[in-house]
Formats: structure tokens, C-alpha cells, sequence
């Protein structure tokens, strides 16, 4: 199959390849919202399952973070065989996902993003209409972990600290993540005494931190002041931490 232009579409996004009609939906679906690679393994299988009425066409393939990558350009140590299949209608692929043996650090995970191009079939019901095929892009992150890493991923969000520092009337806060893993944050809350404060947090690369400005922070000096956030774990599933916080340059 010819790879279309990578000018013509942006990472997750809509591509509209022709005018007017269509009620084009793409539900070519994995069974995983997130791929953990483990670094002694020979290889990663993944199930792709139709859920359409009609025949898709699926390309896939790996980056290091470049969200405008396409599959000519993308830089990353693994393959995905195959990278272009047709799934028919209700039907089920399998995915070898095979690392390449990049030098990577052994002490914490690495991150790298599956690419999932669906290509709809054209509604034959409209043959002799002008039709609108949508392909739709996902991306994905693969979480490549190492044997060597200490402690374990059920426990990384408990090495997670939390420090709020104010300048000028503004405040911001910072994470620091201890562990050896990716800690992927959803929803974030400032609690002082009843007042809730949500910020948006993000994902928290290993034995790094990251910042954000919390707009509006409502801080009660006679309370006592903490963070709780939603993470993602290892299957998806949505967890809810609590942390005392910590102030750097005082209540000011």
C-alpha cells in the first residue's frame, strides 16, 4: 500500500479526503489504552478488533514523541509487523511489536508512541454519490521497562511529593517523581480547609518533575493544605492519591 502524503493529516486528527455525505467512524479498537513493553521480552503482541460494518484498512507504526511523524520518518527502536492489514468487519487482528535493541537507560522506563491509522472502506450504498472518507490517527504510548528498575509500578505514585510556592500573587506547583516510572496524571485538586482548587496536571517523566500554574488558589492559612490527583495505572484503570504539600516560599 502507498503511504499517503504526511503533509495531509496532523496527529490526532481528522483527515478529509473528499466532499460532502458520509457518517464515516472509525472503531478499529485495541484492547489496551497503553502498551507495557518489558525489557526481557522477545516481543509484544496487541489484538486490534473491528467493530465496524465493512472492511478497514490499518497502518501502524512507532515514534519517539514527534506527534507530525509518519511512517517514512518515525525514529523509534521497535517495528510493528505487520504495519499495514486489512481487518474485515467484526473481525480481529493480531500485532507483533518487537523491540530493537536501542541503548536505553536501565534504571527508569522509556517512552515511545504507537501510531494507529484507520483507513474506512467506501460505503458501496453510495456508489454513485460524491462521499467524504475520514482516516482517523491515534497515538498511544508504549512504556519500554527495564528488569533493573527499583521498587515497582503500583507503587511509583508513592514517591511522588508536592511543593506550592507563590510570586507576586501568583501560584505554581511543583511534582517530583522519585520513582524509575512514568506517573501519567488526569485531574489535579488543590484542598484548603472546604476550597478545591483544580489545576491540570500532565505525565511525570522518571526521577524528573514538572510544573503548573494554579490559577485562582483559593490557600487557607489555619487549614492544613494537599494535593489530590487521578492517575493511570499500568491497565488503564483511573486511581485517585492523596499528598501533603510542601510551601518553598512560604503562604505570601
Amino acid at each position: 500500500m502507498t503511504w499517503f502524503n504526511a503533509k495531509l493529516f496532523k496527529a490526532v486528527a481528522s483527515l478529509v479526503l473528499a466532499a460532502q455525505l458520509g457518517n464515516a467512524s472509525a472503531s478499529v479498537v485495541l484492547s489496551a489504552t497503553r502498551v507495557i513493553y518489558a525489557a526481557d521480552a522477545p516481543e509484544k503482541t496487541l489484538q486490534f478488533t473491528s467493530q465496524n460494518d465493512s472492511p478497514s484498512v490499518m497502518q501502524l507504526w512507532v515514534d519517539s514523541g514527534d506527534s507530525e511523524s509518519t511512517p517514512q520518518n518515525a525514529n523509534a527502536p521497535f517495528i510493528v509487523t505487520p504495519p499495514v492489514f486489512r481487518i474485515d468487519a467484526k473481525a480481529g487482528q493480531t500485532v507483533r511489536l518487537v523491540f530493537t535493541g536501542k541503548d536505553l537507560p536501565q534504571d527508569r522506563e522509556s517512552v515511545f508512541y504507537l501510531n494507529t491509522l484507520e483507513i474506512p472502506s467506501v460505503n458501496s450504498a453510495y456508489a454513485d454519490q460524491n462521499q467524504m472518507l475520514v482516516m482517523l490517527r491515534n497515538r498511544l504510548k508504549i512504556f519500554y521497562r527495564p528488569t533493573g528498575i527499583e521498587g515497582s509500578a503500583p507503587k511509583a505514585p508513592e514517591q511522588l511529593s508536592f511543593h506550592l510556592e507563590s510570586e507576586a500573587g501568583k501560584w505554581r506547583l511543583s511534582a517530583n517523581n522519585a520513582s524509575g516510572y512514568y506517573i501519567s496524571l488526569t485531574e489535579g485538586g488543590l484542598v484548603s480547609g472546604s476550597r478545591v482548587t483544580t489545576f491540570t496536571p500532565s505525565m511525570i517523566a522518571p526521577h524528573s518533575g514538572e510544573s503548573w500554574k494554579v490559577e485562582s488558589a483559593h490557600i487557607n492559612d489555619s487549614a492544613t493544605v494537599r494535593v489530590k490527583v487521578k492517575y493511570v495505572d499500568d491497565y488503564g484503570a483511573i486511581r485517585e492519591a492523596e499528598y501533603p504539600l510542601t510551601f518553598t516560599t512560604g503562604r505570601n
